[in-house]
């Protein structure tokens, strides 16, 4: 483009040189353009890089100024009302620019609509963006431009005709909507395809915030009729308007064969992201037969386009029909699905990963795909890949693993086991064990390599989960992994759960054939109580195997004192479970039986499979959100148009991403369930029998156990401060204590769901009990595993300049608790900023090490009457 801009601008003049670059290359009258001959060309990289500087200097954008400090408030004003355009059109540029950092510009928003009258075309492009952007703020204002809209929707311009149209559609406000339907039916039959083109999309605006009005007006019929256009970009657009309707309406429209070769043929006329439209609507049309065959035939060509999306929607349709055709037709269409997806692993990180997400849901589907051993080595990784897309390769290698490219698959991942990243790393030490449990000729292989990767210290805990998964599905074969394995293990400085619970399983299961079995599970015994709940039971079960099989009756009678005083329901529950069958002959070799012999079935391959019952509806959903998501997309779209919006409001979302202090942030809906209630103490029961087949007890337990177990079965020692268990067979009455009363709902609502929040809830409100001083009730349920602390508190800036007076000093609060705090506030005029008088936003910090935001009324007048407090304007 250089040299042919030079051609341009003809030979240089006598004696001045280049007369563009004054100076270059000698002036004389023998010089010669760049690649014409001569004997003083000048040098190419000289001329180049000045003939870029001169085209920068002269095509410099002046804009820029405008985002630094200028004009202000009466002096814009004076500027919008006078009659010199440039001062105009500067002042509209100062507003705009404005606007884009933040700034409230309404002010001007009476004076900005006179301007919409002007002819100038860049001036009405100016106006017609702030009308968009501030129409909201001024509804009754907004009303007055509707003249000036319906008056250049019928402009000799069909730039200006569209322009109106556009504009007046992304106005959402109500009063605007019925002044919009005129121009818009005029623009669907506008005799410019730019007009109906824009008109097509402005239907779909008019839909999102107007549905009823959009359909008695008939508008979507229009839609139907552009679908026979003779313009493919006004085809393309209705199309892609008409299945949004269609997918949040009841409204129904039969795609026929006339109308799908018509789309057809539009095709090779459209645009990159208007075949896209196109095919994504034929996705719809479910045919049979050779209709199926034709209309896949006619896709196939579309998928050696380069634009990702055109690929992905031909895919799109092809899946859709395959199903219509015979069995051996359909894996005949395999082998050509699967080099473009494969093309695709080229492009772009972001790419790559949604490919993958999609390819993962049509492999399960057609197990067929990918058949072939060099298409493998698309996925594997490499060093420029993100650890997002190296975490997704993984997964697709496991699903593509076959006895044909299982050596290949092994030799890459026993690669990434030695990668820097020690997130990849671990997952590909997990990937390894996959392999094996997915396919057994890779047993040999993948133990070779573990037995190898022991000595890595920082891998140990990842290696005994790897070797966890192994010894459950071939439990006799490969023992010899763990005692080198268990030799290396630092117990005190284990960190994992998960690593824990291996281990206490692997002690459990096989303490009789490993050295030192039992010094290390007396390490978790003697810490039980420091230990997190997962742990905890893991323990209180190798604690009965190691009993069932040694009759240590000392181990079992400590393990299972301190775990009936645990306040979890679960743990505490299943230890009396476990005590009472210990206690009885019968039961006793019943769970011998159960927990030494019968295994829990391995789900342990490693590969993320959808619900069968979802893959069909989420393969029709390909190169679509929903596939990336792996769900359908009822479970995570809110309800469409303006009611979407809104209840997302009233529930607290926040459509702003927000991020503190580098922290991971998450944004959670309101109110939910009242917290539950805490876990009733209980006291530890009598020692079980020293062997199973030990007598019971002469004396029963009077309580509904009799009626389970039978006459004449032991049951613990109630606790002393206990009520007297009632006489019938209800469930409270099991293990001795009294039923647990149903806690009345907080007063407060809800603030935080612990669904969300990894088990913490949240309800609070503003409130002032003296009547002198304001504060922030806080009831904080811990539902996690582990103990609440660290909290730390934060307002943002608000009317009333609210924040809390002092940092946080609450104590933490365990598992399974409640706890009430009030935090005393103050106003400082630091805090102080115009906005939203009627919200005050909150984030919350605790030692999860998440950030939860949430937001509050106001408090009402009285609570701050005579504190001082500024009040919102």
């Amino acid at each position: 483009l250089k040299l042919q801009f030079l051609y341009l601008i003809g030979p240089p003049r006598a004696g001045q040189g280049w007369w563009w670059f004054p100076g270059v290359g000698g002036g004389g009258p023998t010089e010669r353009l760049p690649g014409a001959g001569g004997p003083h060309q000048p040098p190419m990289q000289s001329l180049t890089s000045k003939l870029g500087a001169e085209l920068r200097k002269r095509t410099k954008k002046t804009d820029g100024k405008f985002f630094k400090a200028g004009k202000k408030g009466e002096e814009l004003k004076g500027d919008l009302n006078s009659n010199d355009k440039d001062l105009q059109k500067n002042a509209l540029k100062q507003i705009i620019a404005d606007m884009t950092l933040g700034r409230d510009v309404s002010k001007f928003f009476t004076e900005v609509v006179k301007l919409s009258w002007t002819p100038n075309m860049e001036v009405k492009k100016l106006v017609y963006l702030y009308l968009m952007a501030n129409a909201k703020l001024h509804p009754d204002k907004a009303i007055l431009a509707v003249n000036t809209f319906v008056q250049d929707s019928q402009h000799t311009n069909p730039i200006v005709r569209a322009l109106a149209v556009r504009t007046m559609l992304c106005i959402r406000v109500d009063n605007i909507a019925d002044h919009v339907c005129p121009p818009l039916r005029n623009a669907l039959k506008d005799k410019s395809e730019y007009v109906r083109k824009t008109a097509a999309l402005g239907v779909l605006k008019l839909f999102h915030t107007q549905p009823r009005l959009c359909q008695e007006q008939g508008f979507v019929n229009e839609l139907e009729a552009l679908l026979t256009d003779t313009a493919p970009g006004v085809v393309a657009n209705a199309a892609l308007a008409l299945a949004e309707v269609l997918d949040n309406s009841s409204y129904t429209f039969e795609l026929n064969r006339g109308i799908s070769i018509k789309l057809m043929n539009c095709l090779g006329q459209c645009t990159e992201w208007g075949q896209a439209s196109i095919l994504d609507f034929l996705s719809r049309y479910r045919t049979t037969g050779k209709e199926a065959e034709e209309l896949v035939e006619r896709c196939v060509p579309r998928l050696h386009q380069s634009h990702p999306a055109v690929l992905l929607s031909a895919v799109r349709v092809i899946l859709r029909n395959l199903d219509a055709l015979p069995e051996q037709q359909r894996r005949g269409y395999f082998p050509k699905l699967t080099p473009p997806i494969v093309t695709l692993m080229g492009k772009d990180p972001q790419t790559q990963y949604v490919t993958m997400r999609c390819m993962t849901l049509v492999m399960q589907k057609y197990t067929g795909l990918f058949s072939n051993p060099k298409d493998v080595k698309a996925f594997f990784c490499t060093d420029e890949d993100p650890v997002y897309v190296r975490l997704e390769k993984l997964n697709v290698l496991l699903q593509l693993l076959n006895d044909r490219n299982a050596q290949s698959i092994l030799k890459e991942l026993e690669e990434y086991c030695q990668d820097v990243d020690p997130i990849f790393k671990a997952r590909s030490v997990q990937a390894l064990a996959s392999c094996a449990v997915r396919l057994e000729g890779c047993v040999p292989r993948v133990v070779e390599v573990i037995k190898s990767l022991c000595m890595n210290v920082q891998l140990v805990e990842t290696v005994l989960l790897a070797v966890k998964d192994i010894l459950r599905k071939y439990p006799s074969a490969f023992i010899d992994v763990l005692p080198p394995l268990l030799e290396e293990i630092d117990v005190e400085g284990m960190e994992d759960d998960e690593a824990k619970c291996a281990l206490v399983w692997a002690v459990g299961e096989f303490g009789e054939q490993l050295p030192d079995a039992q010094e290390k599970l007396m390490h978790f015994v003697d810490a039980f109580t420091e230990q997190s709940n997962s742990v905890q039971l893991a323990v209180v079960t190798a604690t009965v195997k190691v009993f069932l099989r040694s009759k240590d009756e000392a181990l079992l009678n400590n393990v299972l004192g301190k775990a009936t005083a645990q306040d979890n329901a679960d743990l505490r529950d299943r230890a009396y479970m476990y005590w009472r069958m210990l206690s009885k002959e019968e039961y006793a070799s019943k769970l011998a039986g159960f927990v030494l012999n019968k295994k829990a079935p391995l789900r342990a391959d490693g590969v993320e499979d959808v619900d069968v019952s979802k893959v069909n509806e989420l393969v029709g959903k390909f190169s679509t959100v929903a596939c990336v998501y792996h769900k359908v997309p009822a479970s995570f779209l809110p309800d469409y148009g303006h009611k979407g919006r809104d209840k997302a409001a009233e529930e607290g979302y926040d459509d702003q991403d927000e991020y503190v202090e580098d922290e991971e942030a998450s944004i959670v809906p309101g109110a939910e369930a009242p917290p539950p209630a805490t876990a009733p103490e209980a006291a530890a029961p009598a020692a079980p029998a020293a062997t199973p087949a030990a007598p019971a007890p002469t004396k029963p337990a009077a309580n509904a156990l009799d009626d389970i177990f039978g006459p004449g079965s032991a049951a613990p020692a109630a606790p002393a401060a206990a009520p007297k268990p009632s006489s019938g067979a209800s469930f409270d009455d099991i293990f001795g204590g009294a039923p647990m009363a149903t806690p009345a709902a907080p007063a407060h609502p809800q603030l935080l769901a612990a669904a969300q929040c990894d088990g913490l809830k949240l309800h609070g409100g503003f409130a002032n009990p003296s009547g002198a001083e304001l504060v922030l009730t806080m009831v904080i349920t811990n539902s996690s595993a582990a103990p609440l602390s660290g909290f730390a508190l934060q307002f943002n800036t608000n009317a009333l300049g609210l924040k809390n007076e002092r940092p946080l000093d609450l104590p933490a609060v365990p598992p399974g608790q409640t706890a009430t705090h009030h935090v005393p506030l103050t106003s400082l005029p630091t805090h102080v900023a115009p906005g939203n008088a009627a919200v005050c936003e909150i984030a919350l910090k605790t030692s999860l090490g998440r950030v939860y935001y949430f937001s509050l009324a106001a408090p009402a007048p009285q609570l701050v009457a005579g504190l001082g407090y500024p009040r919102a304007q």
